[in-house]
């Protein structure tokens, strides 16, 4: 994680350099102008694209999974993802998944393909502006008016179940998937179901205090992206599932324990805590169990 390495080597330069106040500005200065590309990771080994994976990494063909292509074009750039759609599509519930931080969509495949199989779920996959195939550069402002769009792409162009669409956001996805869900929350056409938050963190500002406990100016560094989803998730009314891991090495489990306490509005909630489960492959710990809690959250909301 970018973030994680310009945090370690500022903590180094901290430690190392008590009277180098004119560098660190510069450094400093340096991190607020490129705020984006050190939070923003499209890109893991030069691989942007899904076509430039391992072949069965590239598309739902790979696997023998039903799916369109979509196309959002919106805010003068175009979102790429796809449409994995069951058998009877309008007879079973839709997944609106909003992805993490780092990678294609591609190579949430193998995610993709367990949830599609042990859900019985659609799955509409879209990548943010910058990722994959979409156009643009991601920004939080820009992330967000993607949300908003593919939401409603979900509801005018899809053949699903209109009454039982839900959210799910992993990691970055879980800030959007908050702001999404507060977004939609009183629309009367767009009726989102319920929100699945899944290892992610209260602020930008509180992840880069945990990294660097003695930067004071983080706050300002970040200005332009602090999702700052512990304010957010207050107004949330819909019900959530918080899914988080004890052993998270990038967000600490306490982001997750502090937006269960703010969700003070949300009526109906519930945890299912991985102990042993780190912020990335955590599902796979015990994959029937994941799965199974996922099922059973949707299932007490469709009773």
């Amino acid at each position: 994680m970018q973030l994680k390495i310009s945090a370690n080597f500022v903590e180094l330069y901290l430690n190392q350099t008590p009277c180098g106040l004119g560098p660190l500005a510069a450094l400093l200065f340096g991190i607020k102008m490129f705020q984006e590309k050190i939070l923003y990771v499209p890109s893991v080994d030069g691989q942007k694209r899904s076509n430039q994976n391992p072949v069965n990494y590239r598309s739902p063909a790979s696997r023998n999974l039903k799916f369109t292509p979509i196309s959002i074009k919106h805010d003068s750039i175009e979102l790429k993802g796809w449409f994995i759609q069951q058998e009877q599509p309008t007879q079973t519930p839709t997944l609106i998944f909003f992805h993490e931080n780092a990678g294609n969509l591609g190579y949430r495949l193998d995610y993709f393909e367990k949830y599609y199989y042990n859900l019985k779920c659609n799955i509409v996959a879209v990548a943010y502006r910058g990722y994959d195939e979409s156009s643009g550069s991601p920004n939080q402002i820009g992330i967000q008016k993607d949300a908003i769009a593919i939401v409603r792409y979900v509801f005018t162009n899809l053949e699903i179940d209109k009454n039982n669409v839900f959210i799910h956001g992993r990691s970055l996805g879980g800030a959007v998937a908050i702001y999404a869900a507060n977004f939609f929350q009183d629309s009367k056409k767009e009726k989102i179901r319920a929100i699945i938050i899944e290892n992610t963190f209260t602020s930008i500002n509180d992840v880069v205090n945990d990294l660097v406990p003695n930067l004071r100016v983080s706050n300002l560094l970040f200005s332009r992206n602090q999702w700052r989803s512990c304010d957010t998730i207050k107004n949330i009314k819909l019900p959530i599932l918080f899914i988080s891991s004890g052993q998270d090495e990038l967000v600490s489990y306490n982001h997750m324990k502090k937006l269960i306490e703010l969700s003070e509005n949300c009526q109906n909630k519930r945890e299912y805590h991985i102990v042993d489960g780190d912020h990335n492959s955590n599902w796979m710990k015990d994959e029937g169990a994941y799965f199974q809690n996922i099922l059973l959250f949707f299932q007490s909301i469709n009773n």
